[in-house]
């Protein structure tokens, strides 16, 4: 079976977390890099929660640093509420030995779409500041890939400062949101399908049973534990797995309906609605459609994918 290439740039985050974990479960794929920036949690974390991930599940891969900050405005507030201090739960990893590679992520993105020739899949699930940087110096990378992926924006928002319209990565570097969605073709899983395909109660139980206790799945179980036990004691939205369901779309393309639309992105500092991925869902603004928006989603093939992921782990 030929696999598909991948790359995960991401800010990790534990929904960054099941998101690696589950790619890597599929022998479909194959990730030949991850690429770190700010976002959940600051750009130090992130950096070391990518290396700690690669090195506990034993991904073979490219790990690139990317941008510590966005292309314009300060980095104003993380999201360590939702994905505790360290940015990944209760996951403790060792003493991590694995060195990153010495290019910038933005650099590392464009070797490997270059190299894979038309066929690598780029998901971007955290902000998009590495994206946008390489979009800015290499303006053909849309030809080298195959399809680019982002978990950001929908229909309406997390970040309260601006009424719910604007999603937490998207209005991290609104800049960066707009020059990626605005100049190139994207699909777009934004929250109304992440939250769609909530994971019960009942689910997370049986993920964390089908986990085990060995040591190969402990990370995963840890994932899940905390996820239930942060949604379930604190209301947070613990289970969406927010940036899981990006890389579900390719696994499996009837776990995630798109449909095609005009997007713009308010970066706009002043506006009230910064950050927000305006979606012309009525087709009326006469604009080229240009996003793939994710709008429908099968909530148990997405449970049964992360339940699957489990099994793999545990079996290893």
């Amino acid at each position: 079976m030929k696999r598909i290439p991948i790359i995960i740039d991401c800010d990790p985050g534990v929904d960054d977390s099941f998101a690696i974990a589950l790619a890597y479960s599929r022998p479909e794929l194959e990730i030949v890099a991850i690429t770190a920036v700010e976002g959940n949690v600051p750009a130090s974390l992130t950096r070391r929660n990518a290396l700690g991930l690669c090195e506990t599940l034993g991904i073979n891969c490219r790990v690139g640093f990317g941008m510590d900050r966005p292309l314009k405005r300060p980095y104003q507030r993380d999201a360590s509420d939702t994905h505790g201090k360290s940015g990944v739960g209760s996951v403790v990893f060792d003493e991590i030995t694995l060195a990153p590679d010495p290019l910038p992520a933005w650099e590392i993105i464009y070797q490997e779409a270059v190299k894979h020739e038309g066929e690598l899949v780029l998901f971007a699930v955290g902000p998009l500041t590495n994206i946008a940087m390489c979009l800015m110096l290499h303006p053909d990378l849309p030809k080298h890939l195959k399809r680019l992926v982002i978990m950001g924006g929908g229909t309406f928002g997390n970040v309260r400062s601006t009424g719910l319209k604007a999603e937490f990565n998207a209005w991290i570097d609104p800049t960066a949101a707009k020059i990626v969605i605005e100049g190139t073709e994207v699909y777009m899983v934004g929250l109304n399908a992440t939250h769609a395909a909530a994971v019960s109660v009942s689910d997370f139980d049986e993920m964390i049973a089908l986990c085990g206790d060995k040591y190969s799945s402990g990370l995963v179980r840890e994932l899940c534990r905390f996820s239930r036990r942060n949604h379930v004691e604190n209301g947070s939205d613990n289970n969406c797995i927010h940036d899981a369901l990006a890389v579900a779309s390719l696994i499996d393309p009837l776990c995630v309906g798109f449909e095609h639309h005009y997007v713009y992105v308010e970066d706009r500092e002043d506006a009230a609605n910064v950050g927000e991925t305006v979606i012309d869902l009525s087709d009326t603004s006469g604009k080229a459609k240009n996003c793939h928006v994710a709008m429908t989603v099968d909530k148990k093939r997405f449970a049964d994918l992360l339940k699957d992921m489990c099994r793999h782990y545990a079996s290893l």
